[in-house]
């Protein structure tokens, strides 16, 4: 599967969430920004330049800045979420723990397309909200100032 095709999948879940997937487009072709149930959700069609047939689909949502304090302790919580998780993982980048979901676009279909925006934007709010409650004495609680896009 291309870029073009991986994309206007991708197009048509926005337009099914109600957002104008033109106006969610980046500058690069192949990604675009939204909010779904009030997660921030970056969406990536991409490949790399060693294997440029093979495309790639990734859905990220931050959850917040690796934090100084506690990290013991919340790296304990972020393992046993992970174990929890379908479809996704918890990850570091960059400073940030995030929400993600990756996958060849070989073999992907519209299902799967709707089904990982949903499942990232989900385990985004639910982790975000409990994560928050338990370390917020550590955590940044505004989870895009500063995120990485």
């Amino acid at each position: 599967m291309n870029l073009q095709q991986a994309a206007a999948m991708v197009e048509e879940s926005i337009k099914g969430l109600n957002i104008d997937p033109v106006a969610a487009r980046k500058e690069k072709e192949g990604q675009w920004n939204i909010t779904v149930k009030g997660a921030p959700v970056y969406l990536d069609v991409f490949n790399f330049a060693t294997k440029p047939e093979n495309y790639y689909f990734q859905v990220m949502s931050p959850l917040f800045k690796v934090p100084e304090n506690r990290n013991e302790e919340l790296y304990g919580d972020l393992l046993d979420m992970n174990y929890d998780m379908y479809a996704c993982a918890i990850c570091r980048k960059n400073g940030w723990f995030y929400i993600l979901a990756l996958r060849p676009t070989t073999g992907l279909d519209q299902t799967e397309v709707n089904y990982l925006i949903d499942t990232v934007s989900h385990y985004s709010n639910d982790y975000y909200s409990k994560l928050t409650f338990k370390y917020k004495d550590v955590l940044n609680l505004n989870p895009t100032a500063g995120a990485p896009k």
